[in-house]
This record gives C-alpha cells, sequence and structure tokens, in this order.
C-alpha cells in the first residue's frame, strides 16, 4: 500500500488546478467573452487567496486588453458543490445573482454545451507526457486494450485470490465473497466522506484514509462471518454450505440495501489528469488514479504470492490445507491461521471494492452478486484451490471482457465470454493449473 500512497502524491503533484472546474471556466469564458469572438486561452491557473476558484486568461481577436474571467465554485475535489459556479467575476466586472442564474440554466446545466464551448477554443486539458514513443494506430489501440485488461484483472485477481485462499484452506466456495466487496467499495465512500470533512486533506491522504477504511471494515466483516457462519459449516455437506453462504451474501445485500439506499453511489473523479504513455495517431492516455490502480495490482499480487509461498505463515497455510490434523500435531495453531487467512482474504476482496469505487467511480449494493461469480468463475478457471492460478484466471476474464468489447460487439460480450469459458472447462476440466485431480484424490492444494 506504499506504493500507491507515493504514487499517488507523485501523479497529484503535477496539478495546481482542478480538472473539472477548469473546463467549467473555460466554457464560462466562452459565455461572458464579446459575442461573435473566437475565444484563444492563454491560461488556467487558480486564484490565489481564494478556495475553490480558478482564473483563465484569454484573449480575442481586435482586443488588447487583458481579458480573463474568475470562476469561485461551492466546493474542491470530492466536495458535493464541487461543479457548481456560485460567482462570476470578468474583466468588465462581476456577473449579478440574476445573469449568474441565467448562465446556470440555460449553459452550465447541459454537459453538452460546457464541451462544445470548450471544443471551440484552443485549450487542451492539462496532461502528463511520459513517452514520446509513437506507435501505429492499431498499435496504439492494442495498447490502450492492455490498460483496459490491467485495471479490470485488478478488479477480478484480487477477489479469485480471495477465493483460492478459503477454497485452499477448507475445500468451500464461499459466496458471499461479492459482498465483502461491496464492503470494502462502501468502506472507500465512507473514507473519501470523512476525508471531505477534514479541511487540510488532500488527494494523498483521501486515497489513503479510503484504503485504510476499506480493508479494515472489509477485514472485519470477513472475519465476523467466517467465524460465525463459514468455519462452523466448513465440514457439513456442500449443499448446506453453498445454500448458507448463499444466504449469508443475500442478507449482506440486503443490508447494505436498508442502510444506504438502493441507488448507485457516485465518486467525484479523484487524481484524473491525463497520463500519455505514448504519442501517434492513437496516443494511449490513463487517467492517474488507473495508472496508480495497475501500478499498485502489479506489485500486491506478486507480493501476496511471494508471501504465501515463502513467508512461515505461508508454509502453515499449506501445511492446514494438506492436513489440518497432521498441522496440529506438529504445533501449528490452526486456528490462527485460519483466522489470518480470512483477514487477508476479505483484504484481498477490499481491494476489488477499492477498484469499483475509486476507479469506476461507483458503488452499488447489488453489484456484489455478478462480480462474485465472475471472480468465482476467475478462480475455477486458474484451478481450484491454486493462487497463481486465480490470479492468472481474473487476467484471463479480463482479457477475454475487454478484448471483445473493443473488437466487436459489447452487448453479446458475456454471451462470449461465458462460451470460452465452457469451451476451456471442456478441454482442461482442472482449470489452468491442473490441481483438481489432486484435490480430489486428497493430497491438498499448491500455491502455484
Amino acid at each position: 500500500m506504499a506504493l500507491l500512497f507515493c504514487a499517488a502524491a507523485l501523479l497529484s503533484a503535477c496539478s495546481d488546478v482542478d480538472r473539472q472546474q477548469a473546463k467549467i471556466c473555460v466554457a464560462v469564458a466562452t459565455a461572458v467573452a464579446p459575442e461573435n469572438q473566437k475565444v484563444s486561452i492563454q491560461s488556467v491557473i487558480p486564484l490565489v487567496g481564494v478556495s475553490h476558484a480558478v482564473r483563465v486568461n484569454y484573449s480575442v481577436p481586435g482586443m488588447a486588453l487583458p481579458l480573463y474571467v474568475d470562476c469561485a465554485f461551492g466546493g474542491g475535489m470530492l466536495e458535493p458543490g464541487r461543479g457548481d459556479v456560485i460567482g462570476v467575476r470578468g474583466y468588465d466586472g462581476a456577473l449579478s445573482e440574476r445573469e449568474l442564474l441565467t448562465l446556470y440554466r440555460w449553459f452550465l446545466s447541459r454537459d453538452d454545451f460546457i464541451d462544445r464551448a470548450v471544443a471551440e477554443t484552443n485549450w487542451q486539458p492539462e496532461s502528463i507526457q511520459l513517452l514520446s514513443w509513437a506507435p501505429p494506430k492499431a498499435v496504439g489501440f492494442a495498447l490502450q486494450q492492455v490498460t483496459n485488461i490491467l485495471n479490470l484483472a485488478a478488479l477480478y485477481s484480487p477477489l479469485a485470490l480471495a477465493f483460492a485462499l478459503i477454497y485452499g484452506l477448507i475445500r468451500r466456495i464461499n459466496m458471499a465473497f461479492g459482498q465483502i466487496t461491496v464492503i470494502g467499495g462502501y468502506g472507500a465512500i465512507f473514507g473519501i466522506v470523512a476525508a471531505v470533512g477534514i479541511p487540510s486533506f488532500g488527494p494523498f491522504a483521501t486515497l489513503a484514509l479510503a484504503v485504510a477504511c476499506a480493508v479494515s471494515l472489509a477485514a472485519l466483516w470477513g472475519w465476523l462471518v467466517g467465524r460465525t457462519v463459514v468455519l462452523p459449516l466448513a465440514d457439513r455437506p456442500d449443499r448446506a454450505f453453498m445454500i448458507a453462504t448463499i444466504g449469508l451474501g443475500i442478507a449482506l445485500s440486503e443490508m447494505l440495501h436498508l442502510g444506504q439506499g438502493a441507488r448507485e453511489i457516485w465518486v467525484e473523479p479523484m487524481l484524473d489528469t491525463p497520463v500519455i504513455l505514448t504519442a501517434g495517431a492513437f496516443p494511449v492516455v490513463v487517467p492517474e488514479m488507473r495508472l496508480v490502480i495497475i501500478l499498485v495490482a502489479l506489485i500486491v499480487l506478486p507480493a501476496v504470492l511471494a508471501f504465501m509461498r515463502l513467508s512461515r505463515f505461508g508454509r502453515a497455510w499449506l501445511s492446514v490445507a494438506d492436513d489440518p490434523v497432521m498441522a496440529r500435531l506438529a504445533g501449528i495453531n490452526t486456528g490462527a491461521v485460519t483466522a489470518v487467512t480470512l483477514i487477508l482474504a476479505s483484504a484481498l476482496a477490499a481491494g476489488g471494492g477499492l477498484v469499483l469505487a475509486l476507479s469506476y467511480g461507483t458503488i452499488s449494493f447489488s453489484m456484489g452478486l455478478m462480480v462474485g461469480l465472475k471472480a468465482l468463475l476467475a478462480s475455477l478457471v486458474g484451478g481450484a484451490g491454486s493462487l497463481l492460478g486465480a490470479v492468472l484466471g481474473g487476467l484471463l476474464i479480463a482479457t477475454l471482457e475487454t478484448a471483445w468489447s473493443a473488437y466487436f460487439d459489447s452487448t453479446s460480450r458475456d454471451i462470449v465470454v461465458l462460451g470460452v469459458l465452457t469451451l476451456l472447462f471442456l478441454l482442461r476440466p482442472n482449470g489452468l493449473m491442473g490441481l483438481g485431480k489432486a484435490l480430489e484424490e486428497g493430497r491438498g492444494t499448491r500455491l502455484s
């Protein structure tokens, strides 16, 4: 997680102006400029000494006066009034309340009007150029899809790994893990809301608090339902366990429904400055937040796999998974191993919730079922009980979904993806890592 915070701090330092507010104020400049004159934007800067305010310096043909417009907003990043213009002052004075109301009602309330007005200027939103490499258009498009695949895999792979950790230990599938992911997403929202109430919190501290709340809340609930429902039923028949965890998932979903409401919660963009990875006919552009998520996922997932393979806990987990009775006779505290596994798996599930809230910008009580089923498929495709297979399975499903949506009709995406997965199960019934036969024969699990 330290890498996440450092990367966020580095990227957020690249811009002093809120991107969304800058775009709105540029549109305001076109509305208050002399009529029938083309506006050329000179600069967009924060208004010194005023909170949540932007100054746009611009020029029009035939006028040598320094033209500008100042826009004051009702809030800052992640605050409810971030996009609400509460005051406008131009080179010829401030707009009256009536003029401001007219501007907002007939112009600023329409996103298409704002986009059209910005497009007519020469203004380009601030971006971060990393590479000057200019690949061919087809290559650039393919690389853009790779970034989309990695971002989606950052949602599926941690949750699939959580399924594999629990299945490898008790040979049962916890159907409530999708709801644990959603709880993690709501935890991220709680962290963001709490940070908004602290004036000194910037994007870096807000992101840190969101991560802490998401992981803590999901880990707490994962441990609680694990100790009260999952583990007491671990020795019962498969059917009873599956029905119980499905019911648990429904109960958790209804709890979120009653506690947080039925509507989707949308999160204001944070770290949304575009990062240009390549130039050329089709530049590869990734928002800062998505780039941070991809980088962190590429570090955290291999780190978890290495931890499970090399650490003392990982060896204890493997011993309990192979033979819990012999593990106890060897002096391993199986209860502690199980508790840590529940917490670790729930923290990984919270990672999926963070991606939903921070990258896709939305969370809802009803998302758990579909996200959980896809992550379960990823875990099974990789091989039941295989940790590495779960990560690869998440990457495979993300690749299938993204590639089909990019090159073919996206409305048939789920049908095609499920069809390909069915064919894969027919060709390799034991999954990518081929562990099913070993498990059926009682030879335990593997970390690969």
